[in-house]
């Protein structure tokens, strides 16, 4: 059976946590491996084909108002893309189709957020996004769903369609099942602006694909990455911790950064057992479990938008990229099992209800949901979530730090939200390495006010 034993850190996931948490310990000096479950990097990063044209079937979008994911692609040289401008819309209300203009929908969405938000002339309910301590009602917000709200806010059907779509979209998960405060903090730090809300959750992508990102910032790093390596067990004791893969391969090291989604951290044995907190949200998991769906159609002149009624298996879609008559449309909806968005057949259906002149030629998506190294599309915390998960993952364990998306301070299930806990994360690491009389060969670190408690 191999085993290695020289390592200062083990990192499980070569996601953008995982990765940036290896590199910033890699760059202060530290022996650091990366454990990679799937036979690639990115998680739930991964730029795929579609009859030539790139699509992206995980987390696709970036924004200047992110500011780790938007530092690294900056360094990277990579160019940007901006997707088109939305062509005409159509809108489902008391089940019948209706035209609706762009400048009108947003109005409608943005005196929809702010009912929704509870904003008032005096200023947002949430002004400091990147801190639940700021809101004195926190803990009592977070046992609402989406729903609850949605049902007392009062509009009319034309809003509270226009509304519902458009947050079932950022949701991926019945409204139900959605944590009222994530929702809020997404409005928060986005500037209490619809317009800047769309620019930040759906305009701007690395145009090579956000895989060419992740990509460069491990190979610029030079990092150790074991791809096909599943941890099944994570051992410590009092020297440290050791992490056996599903084919017996054992990895040693002083310290383990743990930067696999919430939902798959209860399928990893750890001994000792995390904390029941800990587990007890892995096993509840997070709402997201929805669809994405990327579609082609050619010979269309002008190009669809719809707006989805309550209840169908998309509620939002429209193209992403435009060239000549060729349109890669994507599609989002809150039931991954609702059809596969692999079936042309199947896609066409559900488009055929929905516009009909909308018909695609070709199609791709992916199952995130039952996809063993996920379990969900990006993190969006049930009703209670928010609070347990900001109070749980405080807790310490031993050896074994967390990152991920999840426990972002700022954009929570987003690429930038993964990036800065890996950032955060590796620090503390590399303060409790120095605190045991293991200094670093390379450089001089001196660890944030915060970090060393």
């Amino acid at each position: 059976m191999d085993h290695e034993t020289d390592f200062d850190v083990i990192v499980l996931g070569a996601g953008f946590a995982g990765v940036t948490a290896a590199r910033e310990l890699k760059n202060n000096g530290r022996k650091v491996v990366v454990l990679e479950a799937r036979d690639r990097i990115g998680g739930r990063a991964w730029t795929s084909d579609l009859d030539g044209h790139k699509v992206e079937l995980g987390c696709t979008w970036i924004h200047w108002f992110q500011p780790y994911v938007w530092a690294e692609f900056a360094r990277s040289g990579l160019k940007l893309h901006e997707d088109p401008w939305l062509p005409p819309l159509t809108i489902w209300v008391d089940g019948k189709p209706q035209d609706i203009e762009f400048s009108e929908f947003r109005a409608i969405l943005q005196s929809a957020w702010k009912k929704f938000a509870g904003d008032t002339p005096d200023g947002p309910r949430m002004d400091r996004p990147y801190s639940l301590d700021t809101i004195a009602e926190a803990e009592e917000l977070d046992t609402l769903s989406v729903q609850d709200v949605l049902d007392r806010m009062g509009l009319s059907p034309l809003e509270k369609a226009a509304f519902a779509a458009e947050v079932s979209a950022q949701t991926n998960a019945p409204l139900d099942q959605s944590g009222y405060l994530s929702q809020l903090r997404w409005w928060s730090i986005s500037g209490w602006d619809i317009g800047l809300m769309i620019d930040c959750l759906a305009r701007y992508k690395v145009d090579s694909g956000v895989t060419s990102l992740i990509t460069y910032m491990a190979e610029r790093a030079n990092l150790d990455i074991r791809l096909n390596s599943p941890v099944v067990d994570v051992v410590q004791d009092e020297r440290g911790v050791t992490a056996t893969t599903r084919d017996g391969r054992r990895f040693t090291a002083k310290k383990l950064v743990c930067a696999v989604p919430m939902n798959c951290l209860k399928n990893i044995r750890f001994t000792p057992t995390l904390a029941e907190d800990k587990l007890v949200l892995s096993r509840e998991e997070h709402a997201a479990k929805g669809m994405k769906v990327l579609f082609r159609t050619e010979g269309e002149a002008t190009g669809h938008a719809v707006i989805a009624p309550p209840g169908a298996p998309i509620s939002l879609l429209n193209p992403i990229r435009i060239e000549g008559e060729t349109r890669i449309y994507v599609g989002f909806g809150t039931d991954g099992a609702a059809f596969d968005p692999k079936n042309l057949d199947e896609v066409n259906a559900v488009l055929a209800s929905l516009h009909p002149e909308l018909k695609a030629v070709s199609t791709t998506g992916h199952d995130w949901a039952n996809d063993e190294f996920s379990l969900g599309t990006w993190h969006m915390p049930r009703p209670t979530q928010n609070v347990r998960i900001a109070k749980a993952f405080k807790t310490l364990e031993g050896h074994v730090h967390f990152a991920g998306d999840y426990l972002g301070r700022n954009w929570v299930g987003f690429m930038d939200g993964a990036i800065e806990s890996g950032l955060l994360t590796a620090d503390k690491v590399e303060t409790e390495l120095r605190s045991a009389s293991n200094p670093a060969p390379s450089r001089r670190f001196k660890a944030p006010p915060g970090l060393t408690g």
